[in-house]
C-alpha cells in the first residue's frame, strides 16, 4: 500500500498557477523531497505559509490517519502547491499507508489515559482511503461534499 510518487509541475501561466489545490492526505504520513523551486504551502490561521525548500531536507508531513490515532493531538494540515513562474518544479513523495484491512481509531494513550473521549469512531482504512481515491478520480461538484475525517467523527 505504500507509494512513491514523482511529480512535475510545469511553470505557471498567466491564467493558472495552482498545481495542486488545497487538500489533506488520507495516508499515515508523507515524506516530501522537493527541489529548490518552492511552491509548497501550508494553511495556518487562515493564511497560506510558503514552505521554502531547504537543500537536502525532507518535509515530514503528518496525514489523516495520524490525526485519528492521536485524537487530534497532531493534525493533518491542509496544503497546496502553487506553480512557480518560469521554472518547472520536481517533487518526490513517499506515502506511508496502512494495510487496507486495518481498523483505525484513536489510541488509548490519547483518549482513555488522558481522560478524553475519542473524537473519531472506529473505521476500516480501506473504507476511508477508497472514498478519497474515488473523489480524486471523480470530484464532487461542491467542496463541502468531499469526504473528510468529519465523516468518521464520533457521535459522543
Amino acid at each position: 500500500m505504500d507509494l512513491l510518487s514523482s511529480y512535475r509541475y510545469f511553470p505557471a501561466t498567466k491564467i493558472e498557477d495552482n498545481g495542486a489545490t488545497s487538500h489533506q492526505d488520507p495516508t499515515v504520513l508523507a515524506l516530501i523531497f522537493q527541489d529548490d523551486t518552492g511552491g509548497l504551502e501550508g494553511l495556518k490561521d487562515g493564511g497560506w505559509i510558503p514552505m521554502a525548500p531547504i537543500e537536502g531536507a525532507l518535509v515530514f508531513h503528518l496525514c489523516d490517519v495520524l490525526q485519528v490515532l492521536t485524537n487530534d493531538k497532531f493534525v493533518s494540515p491542509f496544503h497546496q502547491m502553487v506553480r512557480p513562474k518560469g521554472k518547472s518544479r520536481y517533487v518526490l513523495v513517499f506515502f506511508y499507508n496502512l494495510n487496507e484491512e486495518k481498523w483505525v481509531e484513536p489510541l488509548t494513550q490519547f483518549t482513555k489515559e488522558l481522560g478524553e473521549l475519542p473524537k473519531y469512531r472506529r473505521f476500516q482504512y480501506k473504507d476511508y482511503f477508497g472514498m478519497r481515491v474515488k473523489e480524486k478520480l471523480n470530484p464532487p461538484a461542491k467542496h463541502e461534499d468531499k469526504t473528510t475525517l468529519i465523516t468518521f467523527a464520533s457521535a459522543t
